[in-house]
């Protein structure tokens, strides 16, 4: 494959041109938290090679349509790190959900650009060991910076699409990105460790699959769409399809070189993963509540529940599980509880929680406070036992 850094410039002036549709899409105004995905959406799917041997296509149905997202549904980063799209509701389709074990990835496109990557998590992909050298691996756009104020240091990570704790993959050219440390360590983090903490703890399986956006002839993503769905309980403790943003608070970022540069206009995080909705549940009452603030609409009445604040919105399912109702999140949030905290990946956990018993020694400790006294030390909640 050329390298990216050797075309002409016709050559990526005809790569602008064939994505001209996606060139004036991401510096849309924010309209607010969730984006529903409809008529927009691509129509044709895009092969993918499978190390099963099977080609999977993505976008085969309505639905599955409806729920992939594209540049031009996303609107710009105001401080909120992940949003919902369609819902929460992910476009598997009945194809996907009855498959074998599969991991598969997408070749590079003529820019080194990855696509989708697509898998079954289950017992049999998990990993448990410690993730290998993938320094030689420079995913387009990678143009390194350091900033005393990133996390870390340095401003991007070789980011996986599906994570080695998912999948085992290392060094996967097909598999990594160039993603900002928020992005990756704050961002992607949390679903991934819904996924993984959920098969570990049930030795289910989850439809997972990620889709880096990319504006025009850009070779940093603007972010990735996550869809995720728990197999044997059709979605009923799993299921998200969400879009986290590549971006760093005060870095700018030249998304079409890598490029980047100090600057007040990024904001700072105001919201995280667990303002998403993470499950079967909360996505169908959070779909049935746009459905009742249309109705009120159509009945000439005003309703609340409409417009950037509308159902769906960072507003209305911002509990820290992003998995209930606001009730059930307000219910013992300022009430003193005893939790088994992760000190490394800042999770808790009600003491009898399966994936509490897996942590160890070293990350383990015991808490007696309240749920907001946790969250305001910038902890979430585990995604299994729901504290």
């Amino acid at each position: 494959m050329k390298d990216n850094r050797t075309l002409s410039l016709p050559q990526r002036i005809a790569a602008a041109l064939a994505a001209l549709a996606l060139a004036f899409s991401f510096a849309l105004p924010a309209t607010g938290c969730t984006v529903s995905i409809g008529d927009n959406a691509a129509e044709s799917g895009s092969s993918i090679s499978s190390s099963d041997g099977n080609a999977g296509t993505y976008g085969d149905s309505g639905d599955a349509r409806s729920a992939q997202a594209t540049i031009a549904d996303i609107p710009a980063y105001t401080g909120a790190l992940c949003i919902d799209i369609n819902h929460g509701m992910p476009g598997f389709t009945a194809q996907d959900e009855v498959r074998g074990t599969f991991t598969q990835f997408s070749d590079l496109d003529f820019e080194g650009r990855c696509g989708t990557a697509f898998a079954r998590i289950g017992p049999d992909t998990v990993c448990n060991e410690k993730r290998g050298d993938i320094s030689q691996v420079h995913p387009s756009g990678w143009v390194q910076r350091k900033y005393s104020f990133v996390d870390d240091g340095m401003l991007y990570n070789r980011s996986h699409l599906i994570a080695h704790q998912l999948c085992g993959e290392n060094a996967n050219e097909k598999n990594l990105i160039t993603g900002t440390r928020t992005f990756n360590a704050v961002g992607m983090l949390y679903y991934e460790e819904l996924v993984g903490d959920y098969v570990r703890s049930t030795g289910n399986h989850v439809l997972y699959r990620v889709t880096p956006l990319f504006a025009a002839n850009d070779l940093v993503a603007r972010g990735v769409q996550m869809e995720a769905k728990s197999v044997e309980d059709n979605g009923e403790t799993i299921q998200f399809n969400v879009f986290v943003y590549n971006v760093e608070p005060g870095v700018a970022i030249d998304y079409v070189t890598g490029e980047s540069w100090e600057s007040s206009e990024t904001p700072q995080v105001t919201s995280k993963g667990s303002a998403t909705i993470t499950t079967a549940a909360a996505a169908r009452a959070d779909k049935a509540a746009a459905g009742s603030a249309n109705g009120s609409k159509a009945d000439g009445e005003s309703s609340s529940g409409s417009g950037a604040g509308g159902a769906g919105s960072e507003s209305n399912t911002s509990d820290a599980d992003g998995a209930g109702s606001n009730k059930a999140s307000s219910q013992g949030a300022s009430e003193q509880q005893d939790y088994i905290l992760n000190v490394k990946n800042k999770k808790f956990h009600k003491p009898d929680c399966s994936a509490a018993s897996d942590i160890s020694n070293a990350n383990k400790q015991d808490f007696t406070g309240t749920r907001d006294q946790l969250i305001a030390r910038g902890y979430s909640p585990c995604g299994i036992c729901k504290p």
